[in-house]
């Protein structure tokens, strides 16, 4: 089992914070005056207000905050050039430079020249986050940092806030086309809320740990010291379309002559609950869990192949000759995910007007961005041929066929076939960001 420095690594690499701080805010953040920003960012360390892995909140904890900055960002702080060169190319070249856009599928309306951020014309330099236990307490802290912005050298390109937390009868939070999100997050070693080993090796979300990959330490940026107990930070805003998604699963259930939450448990893979999909059933289980491996479902009778839990992570299935070869490379791109819902939740989903704007504020960690982040969206989500399938991608939250979308679900004693239906989740903005850790932000401060 690894041992940790949790007194170095940021928070949110171990918790989302969900469970005591039902507030969130993601303030995206552009240096102005570089001198004050790094006078700015040597207080918040000296003070103790950048959370750290040692923190463990309970229910008295108020408040958390976590910073990571972009390749632009890290380039204005860090005058040495070569330094800046010694991150990852992805890193580098950003989310939404015409190479990793193409990578990612973000084309036509989740094209980067129509975000509201992250683009050439709304570059980010930072992304701080604050968590808090209660609205008092989240409006004071929001209202000092933003006082405070200017005199740090930093302005502000956008403030994203959380919604309020809806949850299932199981305790679970909700995603607003009404699933049960964030219960299949690896069991990562040495992190301090996994009892003994655990399934995927430390350096896959922390650098200066063994890999999954092969065994090394994953590069580091900069120096040893720097990179150490650091990690990448994947940002996207994902704007959901509910009511497009639930009018159109209700008319294709009627034509199907099935229930509207079957069908649409097909599409994700799982029921509302958050249980799996498996053969021969006809209604919500209620029964969650997280160990399985597709092994007693290899034809998609239940799991739909091209379902969304099975792109995101195949286990042990179709990558390999054994279920042991499947799962070593599946695991080999693992995310960790720290997301939240924004926007109001709908106690219709069908009767959406399109009025407001809700969605998923979508974060993942990960050591290595092309391999885990990058190689999940391209290889898996958008694949149009995978698992043996041919012109469609994710149900759910594909962009690879932007209309006239398709869907097999695997049945007895025939197959059957979704089809026309249009992308159902829309990219706002995103970012690649790195999470230093805390001897880092020092580094950094003091440069």
């Amino acid at each position: 089992m690894t041992t940790i420095k949790l007194d170095e690594v940021q928070g949110i690499v171990f918790s989302g914070y969900k469970k005591y701080m039902a507030n969130a805010s993601y303030y995206l953040l552009q240096i102005e005056d570089v001198g004050k920003t790094k006078v700015w960012l040597k207080n918040l360390v000296a003070s103790g207000q950048i959370s750290h892995g040692a923190e463990k909140p309970d229910d008295t904890t108020e408040k958390r905050m976590n910073l990571a900055i972009s390749y632009p960002g890290y380039c204005k702080l860090e005058a040495d050039e070569a330094k800046c060169y010694s991150f990852e190319l992805s890193f580098r070249e950003g989310m939404n430079s015409e190479h990793r856009s193409a990578l990612l599928g973000d084309r036509g309306p989740n094209d980067p020249g129509k975000w509201s951020w992250g683009n050439d014309n709304k570059e980010v330099d930072i992304l701080l986050i604050l968590f808090s236990k209660d609205d008092a307490i989240h409006t004071d802290s929001c209202s000092i940092l933003e006082k405070g912005l200017e005199a740090a050298g930093l302005s502000k390109i956008e403030r994203l806030d959380a919604g309020a937390q809806v949850k299932s009868q199981h305790d679970k939070v909700l995603e607003h086309f009404g699933f049960a999100d964030g219960i299949s997050d690896p069991l990562v070693d040495g992190f301090p809320t996994v009892p003994g080993p655990g399934e995927i090796a430390t350096g896959e979300f922390l650098l200066g740990y063994p890999n999954q990959y092969d065994g090394k330490k994953t590069q580091m940026p900069v120096s040893e010291q720097f990179g150490a107990n650091g990690t990448y930070l994947v940002f996207r805003q994902l704007k959901q379309n509910v009511g497009e998604f639930w009018q159109f699963i209700n008319e294709e259930a009627k034509k199907q002559n099935v229930k509207p939450d079957n069908l649409a448990a097909k599409f994700v893979g799982r029921w509302k609950s958050g249980a799996l999909v498996q053969p021969g059933q006809s209604q919500d289980p209620n029964t969650i869990t997280n160990n399985f491996t597709f092994i007693n479902d290899k034809d998609g009778t239940g799991c739909p192949l091209g379902s969304h839990i099975r792109r995101a992570n195949p286990r042990g299935v179709g990558l390999g000759e054994s279920e042991d070869e499947s799962l070593k490379v599946a695991n080999r791109h693992r995310i960790l995910r720290r997301s939240r819902s924004y926007g109001s939740f709908l106690k219709d989903p069908s009767q959406d007007s399109g009025n407001d704007e809700r969605g998923l504020l979508f974060i993942c960690l990960n050591a290595n961005i092309e391999r885990q982040f990058e190689f999940v969206q391209h290889t898996w989500i958008n694949n149009v041929k995978f698992a043996g399938l041919y012109d469609e991608d994710d149900p759910l939250i594909g962009s690879a066929v932007e209309t006239d979308r398709k869907f097999t679900i695997q049945d007895q004693p025939l197959r059957r076939r979704v089809c026309g239906f249009q992308q159902f989740v829309t990219t706002r903005g995103g970012a690649y960001f790195f999470l230093p850790s805390l001897t880092a932000l020092k580094i950094l401060a003091e440069t």
